[in-house]
Protein backbone atom coordinates (compact mmCIF):
# COMPACT_ATOMS: atom_id res chain seq x y z
CA UNK A 1 0.00 0.00 0.00
CA UNK A 2 1.07 3.41 -0.81
CA UNK A 3 1.94 5.56 2.35
CA UNK A 4 0.27 8.37 2.74
CA UNK A 5 2.04 11.86 3.88
CA UNK A 6 -0.57 14.55 5.16
CA UNK A 7 0.33 18.14 6.10
CA UNK A 8 -0.47 17.33 9.69
CA UNK A 9 -1.19 14.80 11.86
CA UNK A 10 -5.08 15.11 11.88
CA UNK A 11 -5.99 16.58 9.22
CA UNK A 12 -5.37 17.28 5.56
CA UNK A 13 -4.40 21.46 5.90
CA UNK A 14 -1.28 23.03 8.02
CA UNK A 15 -1.64 24.92 10.55
CA UNK A 16 -0.71 28.20 10.11
CA UNK A 17 2.28 28.08 12.21
CA UNK A 18 3.20 24.89 10.18
CA UNK A 19 2.25 27.38 6.89
CA UNK A 20 4.62 29.80 8.07
CA UNK A 21 7.28 27.50 8.36
CA UNK A 22 7.18 25.95 5.05
CA UNK A 23 7.00 29.53 3.10
CA UNK A 24 9.93 30.48 5.42
CA UNK A 25 12.10 27.17 4.92
CA UNK A 26 11.38 27.62 0.85
CA UNK A 27 12.55 31.20 0.65
CA UNK A 28 16.25 31.14 1.69
CA UNK A 29 16.51 34.91 1.87
CA UNK A 30 13.57 35.18 4.16
CA UNK A 31 14.98 32.25 6.10
CA UNK A 32 18.71 34.32 6.88
CA UNK A 33 16.94 37.29 7.56
CA UNK A 34 14.71 36.40 9.79
CA UNK A 35 17.88 35.10 11.58
CA UNK A 36 19.62 37.72 11.97
CA UNK A 37 16.62 39.74 12.77
CA UNK A 38 16.55 42.40 10.06
CA UNK A 39 12.73 41.70 8.92
CA UNK A 40 9.69 43.81 9.79
CA UNK A 41 7.42 41.09 10.95
CA UNK A 42 4.01 43.03 10.31
CA UNK A 43 4.96 44.06 6.44
CA UNK A 44 6.38 40.35 6.02
CA UNK A 45 2.83 39.21 7.36
CA UNK A 46 1.52 40.99 4.46
CA UNK A 47 3.11 39.73 2.07
CA UNK A 48 2.53 36.12 2.96
CA UNK A 49 -1.04 36.27 3.91
CA UNK A 50 -2.20 35.26 0.43
CA UNK A 51 0.55 32.15 0.78
CA UNK A 52 -0.78 31.15 4.12
CA UNK A 53 -4.65 31.23 3.35
CA UNK A 54 -3.78 29.51 0.22
CA UNK A 55 -2.07 26.32 2.03
CA UNK A 56 -4.81 26.67 5.12
CA UNK A 57 -7.26 26.88 3.19
CA UNK A 58 -9.35 29.60 4.96
CA UNK A 59 -8.92 33.33 6.35
CA UNK A 60 -5.87 34.37 8.20
CA UNK A 61 -5.61 37.32 9.83
CA UNK A 62 -2.04 39.29 9.67
CA UNK A 63 -1.57 39.71 13.44
CA UNK A 64 -1.83 35.33 13.46
CA UNK A 65 0.64 35.34 10.66
CA UNK A 66 2.71 37.99 12.40
CA UNK A 67 2.63 35.89 15.62
CA UNK A 68 3.71 32.64 13.66
CA UNK A 69 6.70 34.38 12.22
CA UNK A 70 8.14 35.53 15.60
CA UNK A 71 7.22 32.40 17.26
CA UNK A 72 9.65 30.49 14.00
CA UNK A 73 12.05 33.07 14.10
CA UNK A 74 12.85 32.19 18.24
CA UNK A 75 12.75 28.83 17.10
CA UNK A 76 16.07 29.61 15.09
CA UNK A 77 17.75 30.95 17.79
CA UNK A 78 20.05 28.98 20.62
CA UNK A 79 18.15 25.69 20.10
CA UNK A 80 21.08 24.13 17.49
CA UNK A 81 22.56 21.98 20.61
CA UNK A 82 18.88 20.53 21.32
CA UNK A 83 17.89 20.03 18.11
CA UNK A 84 21.37 17.93 17.22
CA UNK A 85 20.32 15.79 20.17
CA UNK A 86 17.28 15.37 18.80
CA UNK A 87 18.83 14.68 15.35
CA UNK A 88 21.50 12.20 17.03
CA UNK A 89 19.11 9.03 17.39
CA UNK A 90 17.42 9.33 13.64
CA UNK A 91 17.35 6.92 10.97
CA UNK A 92 17.85 7.97 7.87
CA UNK A 93 17.36 6.32 4.40
CA UNK A 94 18.48 7.05 1.23
CA UNK A 95 15.84 6.41 -2.36
CA UNK A 96 17.63 7.53 -5.56
CA UNK A 97 16.41 7.10 -9.07
CA UNK A 98 13.29 8.91 -7.20
CA UNK A 99 10.30 10.79 -9.97
CA UNK A 100 8.38 13.59 -8.42
CA UNK A 101 4.77 13.76 -9.98
CA UNK A 102 2.02 16.28 -9.87
CA UNK A 103 -1.52 15.16 -10.44
CA UNK A 104 -4.07 17.56 -11.25
CA UNK A 105 -7.93 17.30 -12.15
CA UNK A 106 -9.99 20.45 -12.76
CA UNK A 107 -12.63 20.56 -10.58
CA UNK A 108 -11.72 17.77 -8.91
CA UNK A 109 -11.32 17.22 -5.11
CA UNK A 110 -8.21 16.17 -4.58
CA UNK A 111 -9.94 13.73 -2.28
CA UNK A 112 -10.94 11.57 -5.23
CA UNK A 113 -7.32 11.50 -7.03
CA UNK A 114 -6.17 10.39 -3.08
CA UNK A 115 -9.25 7.84 -3.58
CA UNK A 116 -7.69 6.51 -7.07
CA UNK A 117 -4.33 6.25 -6.18
CA UNK A 118 -4.95 4.11 -3.25
CA UNK A 119 -7.05 1.52 -5.45
CA UNK A 120 -3.93 1.31 -8.04
CA UNK A 121 -1.79 0.65 -4.88
CA UNK A 122 -1.87 -3.10 -4.79
CA UNK A 123 0.16 -2.58 -8.48
CA UNK A 124 3.10 -0.44 -7.06
CA UNK A 125 6.66 -2.05 -6.18
CA UNK A 126 7.49 0.61 -3.68
CA UNK A 127 6.28 2.99 -1.06
CA UNK A 128 5.08 6.35 -2.84
CA UNK A 129 4.80 9.62 -0.79
CA UNK A 130 1.78 10.91 -1.42
CA UNK A 131 1.08 14.95 -0.27
CA UNK A 132 -2.61 15.94 -0.71
CA UNK A 133 -2.36 19.85 -1.44
CA UNK A 134 -5.05 22.22 -2.02
CA UNK A 135 -5.24 21.71 -5.82
CA UNK A 136 -3.04 18.92 -6.80
CA UNK A 137 -1.57 15.83 -5.23
CA UNK A 138 2.27 15.47 -4.84
CA UNK A 139 3.69 12.12 -5.33
CA UNK A 140 7.53 10.65 -5.01
CA UNK A 141 7.80 6.99 -6.33
CA UNK A 142 10.61 5.21 -8.25
CA UNK A 143 10.37 5.27 -11.85
CA UNK A 144 8.75 1.63 -12.18
CA UNK A 145 5.53 3.14 -9.98
CA UNK A 146 5.74 6.55 -11.52
CA UNK A 147 4.74 5.21 -14.90
CA UNK A 148 2.19 2.98 -13.33
CA UNK A 149 0.46 6.11 -11.93
CA UNK A 150 0.99 7.79 -15.50
CA UNK A 151 -0.71 4.60 -17.15
CA UNK A 152 -3.73 4.40 -14.58
CA UNK A 153 -4.63 8.12 -13.99
CA UNK A 154 -3.23 9.93 -17.29
CA UNK A 155 -6.70 9.08 -19.07
CA UNK A 156 -8.81 11.14 -15.73
CA UNK A 157 -6.56 13.77 -14.89
CA UNK A 158 -3.26 15.74 -15.37
CA UNK A 159 0.22 13.69 -15.02
CA UNK A 160 3.23 15.68 -14.94
CA UNK A 161 6.47 14.08 -14.12
CA UNK A 162 9.18 17.04 -13.52
CA UNK A 163 12.46 14.89 -13.20
CA UNK A 164 14.17 12.40 -11.83
CA UNK A 165 15.38 13.13 -8.09
CA UNK A 166 16.78 11.15 -5.21
CA UNK A 167 15.17 10.97 -1.61
CA UNK A 168 15.95 11.32 1.98
CA UNK A 169 13.94 9.91 4.57
CA UNK A 170 15.01 11.62 8.26
CA UNK A 171 12.72 9.20 11.13
CA UNK A 172 13.18 10.85 14.17
CA UNK A 173 11.57 9.86 17.73
CA UNK A 174 8.69 11.13 19.12
CA UNK A 175 10.08 14.49 21.52
CA UNK A 176 11.04 15.62 18.14
CA UNK A 177 7.59 16.91 18.12
CA UNK A 178 8.53 19.83 21.14
CA UNK A 179 11.48 20.55 19.49
CA UNK A 180 11.33 23.73 17.38
CA UNK A 181 13.36 24.48 14.31
CA UNK A 182 14.74 20.71 13.57
CA UNK A 183 13.55 21.05 9.59
CA UNK A 184 15.47 24.68 9.44
CA UNK A 185 18.39 23.23 10.74
CA UNK A 186 18.64 20.75 8.14
CA UNK A 187 17.82 22.74 5.57
CA UNK A 188 20.66 25.39 6.49
CA UNK A 189 23.13 22.39 7.01
CA UNK A 190 22.63 21.41 3.67
CA UNK A 191 22.27 24.86 2.04
CA UNK A 192 25.98 25.43 3.44
CA UNK A 193 26.96 22.42 2.27
CA UNK A 194 26.20 23.54 -1.74
CA UNK A 195 22.99 21.17 -1.42
CA UNK A 196 19.66 22.95 -2.12
CA UNK A 197 16.20 20.80 -1.79
CA UNK A 198 13.92 20.77 -4.65
CA UNK A 199 10.88 19.53 -2.03
CA UNK A 200 11.01 18.83 1.86
CA UNK A 201 7.69 17.49 3.46
CA UNK A 202 7.59 17.40 7.10
CA UNK A 203 5.78 15.23 9.38
CA UNK A 204 5.85 15.22 13.04
CA UNK A 205 8.34 12.54 13.18
CA UNK A 206 9.67 11.85 9.78
CA UNK A 207 10.95 14.48 7.42
CA UNK A 208 11.27 13.68 3.58
CA UNK A 209 14.01 16.02 1.85
CA UNK A 210 14.16 15.57 -2.10
CA UNK A 211 16.84 16.75 -3.58
CA UNK A 212 18.77 16.35 -7.13
CA UNK A 213 19.76 12.50 -8.38
CA UNK A 214 23.26 13.64 -8.41
CA UNK A 215 23.46 14.82 -5.26
CA UNK A 216 21.41 12.25 -3.44
CA UNK A 217 24.48 10.62 -1.79
CA UNK A 218 26.14 13.91 -1.02
CA UNK A 219 23.19 15.02 0.91
CA UNK A 220 23.03 11.56 2.90
CA UNK A 221 26.92 11.45 3.88
CA UNK A 222 25.98 15.38 4.59
CA UNK A 223 23.01 14.31 7.25
CA UNK A 224 25.15 10.87 8.43
CA UNK A 225 28.51 12.73 9.57
CA UNK A 226 27.12 15.46 11.03
CA UNK A 227 23.64 14.72 12.80
CA UNK A 228 23.51 10.99 13.65
CA UNK A 229 25.53 9.00 15.72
Amino acid sequence: MANVMLATKSGTRPSISEAVSSIMMENHLLYEALKLRIVNYHALAERVKKDVEELTGRKVSVASIVVAIKRFSDGLEGNGTEVAKILKDAKLSLVGRAADLTIEGRGVPTIRILGDLLKISPKFVGSPNILQLPSSVKVLADLEDAQIIKEELSDRYSVTITGQAAKIVVRMSQKAEKVPGIAAFITELLYRNGISMLDMFYGYEDLLLVVEERLGPKAYQVLASKIVG
